[in-house]
Formats: C-alpha cells, structure tokens, sequence
C-alpha cells in the first residue's frame, strides 16, 4: 500500500505540486491541521481544480456536511445515515463523474468507528486476469439514467465506476450479475486498506482511480466531515 502523502496546512502549500501528485494513479494527499470553514475549504479547492455545486450542498456550494441527519425517521442519504458505506465511486450516475474527492474530518467518530476505506484501482488490476479485465471493460451496467461499464480505459489509462447501491436500486439483476457483484465485492474488501482521520485532516483523492468507503457509525455519534467533489486542473 502507498502510504498518504501529508502536508502541513499553511500559506506555503505548493498547489501545482499537490495537483500534480493527485494525477498520478496511487496518490492519496492529507492536509494536517486544515481550517475547519467551508470558505477555507472552498478557497483552496480553487487553486486545485474545477469544485463540483451541488443543490444540497451548504448554500448550494461545493460543500456539504455528512453526518446523521433524518427526516421524519427516515435518513436523509445513506451518506448522512449511521450505516457502512460499501467501497464505491461518488456520483456514478452523474452524466460526468467528478475525477476527485475532498473530505475535511471537522469531527472524528469514536475510535473504531467511521474508518474510511479505499482500494486502489491499479492494485486491483494487478490481481484480475486479462479476460477479467476485458469483461469489466465490455459489460454496460445501470447507473441509474446512465449505462456504463464498470472499467473504462482513455488514452491506455484504466478509470472505474462503481456504485452497487445505485446498480441494484435502478435495474433487477439477474443471480448471476448479484453473484458477479459479491465476487467483486469480495475482491474490493481484501484488497482494501483503512485510514482513520482526525480533526483537521483533509484527505483528497481520485474519484476515478480509486474506491472508498466507510465503517458503520454509532447512531448518536457527532461524526461530521466536510466533503467537497471536484475536477483536478
């Protein structure tokens, strides 16, 4: 596993080097200590790339609070409810995938809770076969409005998109496809690594070179992180 590159907040930060490293297939960036202000957040986003607004968002702007949020008994999202979250790309479903992720941790969930989970894509493909590779790359799938497959490659370069929820929830599939699936579930989980963030961290990563997830959170846990999605320039 690649181990997350860390940075210092401070007025020093080389923005073009932090862009640079987050085109790069394995890069996972960490910014100790980050202001806690959607502002800050939003400011320096800018200098990264193109942020992603969003109607829900905090005064439909590029960031919005997860945490527990329920509405009637029921949650709002899964993003906002106290559940796992299974490995997944954000915004599968979008006509256009945002190729990058932000989440600033204003308030961790209690020790061994709420871990965030990622997997690589380029250490998956070093565990499928060639004829694997070629189905991922071959098969169109429901993402809700939108047909995909699961593996695309541009310019000889590998990119995924993968949300089983959103799958199952848009389309009746069949045994085999729900078979298919938990197989590559499985392979997504074993292959996993977990980073458990603090106060002040921001993570940044690709959307589109990577999976992440989530472990499940207490229901009364104050767990609140500050997600922002974004295009890297």
């Amino acid at each position: 596993m690649d181990l997350p590159i860390s940075y210092n907040w401070g007025h020093n930060l080389k923005y073009l080097e932090i862009a640079k490293k987050l085109h790069q297939e394995s890069s996972l960036i960490v910014i100790n200590e980050f202001p806690l202000d959607d502002n800050e957040l939003q400011l320096f986003i800018n200098h990264l790339g193109s942020i992603l607004k969003e109607s829900r968002n905090n005064n439909a702007e590029g960031v919005f609070d997860v945490k527990i949020a329920r509405q009637n008994n029921f949650f709002t999202s899964i993003a906002n409810s106290n559940l796992a979250f299974p490995l997944h790309t954000d915004c599968a479903d979008f006509d256009s995938v945002p190729n990058t992720i932000g989440l600033l941790c204003v308030e961790p969930a209690d020790e061994n809770q709420g871990t965030n989970n990622f997997v690589y894509l380029n250490t998956l493909l070093n565990h499928l076969s060639e004829h694997a590779k070629q189905k991922l790359l071959n098969k169109k799938w429901k993402f809700r409005n939108q047909e995909k497959s699961i593996l695309q490659k541009e310019n000889g370069i590998y990119k995924i998109c993968y949300d089983r929820i959103t799958m199952e929830s848009f389309s009746e599939l069949s045994r085999d496809e729900i078979e298919e699936l938990n197989n590559l579930d499985k392979i997504f989980k074993d292959l996993s690594f977990k980073i458990k963030l603090k106060k002040g961290d921001l993570i940044l990563f690709r959307n589109d070179l990577m999976l992440h997830g989530r472990d499940e959170i207490d229901i009364n846990s104050k767990r609140l992180i500050k997600r922002i999605r974004f295009n890297i320039n």
